[in-house]
């Protein structure tokens, strides 16, 4: 199973004297930060935990903001100065923007502590995490969800005669009611994991209508035939 982009470190320290590539990590955090999670780059720490400093913090921030101007479309962020060991520090926080992938030249994500361009497989993703229904489905991954099985959708049982008569009934593959977890999901199908059932099972988008299960304050998932 392919990962998502988000699944990677979103913690970055940076000195002062190292910023040259500000830009591209604040677009990778962008492109990779999981929705209802903050990336964070911390400049004026070192990575093995020591405190070098900013002279300027304000002029920091100045930076940052002017930066993240040429990102496009617009990320969401905020910078705030803190002091540690009597220094001055700068902390820059990225949030889920709902509008990946961002720009500020080609598209960066996070692959462990390092930086890197967009595979093609990832940036169609990014691109995937635009679609609303996705979206909102993106959101519930890992998490428990209701899925309710449509039985009106499902055909009647049908007659033939072929050497004999044979009747074909069908059945829906989901149950009643059902509590899940949403595994994965892309712009054409999504996986699902039923907590009473073992192995997974993947559905075709277009076979889903998205609701609320106000009882267990979750997301209700209707799956036609």
């Amino acid at each position: 199973m392919t990962t998502l982009p988000w699944e990677d470190n979103l913690l970055e320290r940076k000195v002062e004297s190292d910023l040259k590539d500000l830009p591209k990590t604040i677009v990778a955090f962008a492109n990779s930060v999981r929705p209802g999670h903050i990336a964070v780059i911390l400049i004026g720490e070192r990575d093995d935990g020591t405190v070098a400093g900013v002279s300027n913090p304000d002029n920091i921030q100045k930076r940052v903001r002017e930066e993240c101007d040429k990102i496009y479309p617009p990320v969401l962020w905020r910078a705030a100065a803190y002091e540690i060991e009597g220094k001055a520090c700068v902390r820059i926080e990225i949030e889920y923007s709902n509008d990946t992938p961002h720009f500020g030249g080609p598209a960066w994500i996070r692959k462990g502590s390092e930086t890197i361009k967009a595979s093609d497989e990832c940036f169609q993703k990014l691109i995937d995490l635009r679609s609303s229904l996705v979206r909102e489905l993106s959101m519930w991954i890992g998490k428990e969800i209701t899925i309710y099985a449509d039985e009106s959708t499902v055909p009647k049982e049908i007659t033939r005669e072929f050497f004999g008569k044979f009747t074909y009934l069908f059945s829906h593959r989901w149950s009643g009611e059902t509590i899940a977890t949403i595994v994965s999901v892309n712009s054409f199908w999504v996986t699902f994991q039923s907590n009473s059932e073992d192995g997974t099972k993947s559905e075709p988008l277009s076979k889903l209508t998205l609701t609320f299960d106000d009882k267990r304050n979750q997301l209700k998932i209707i799956i036609a035939y």
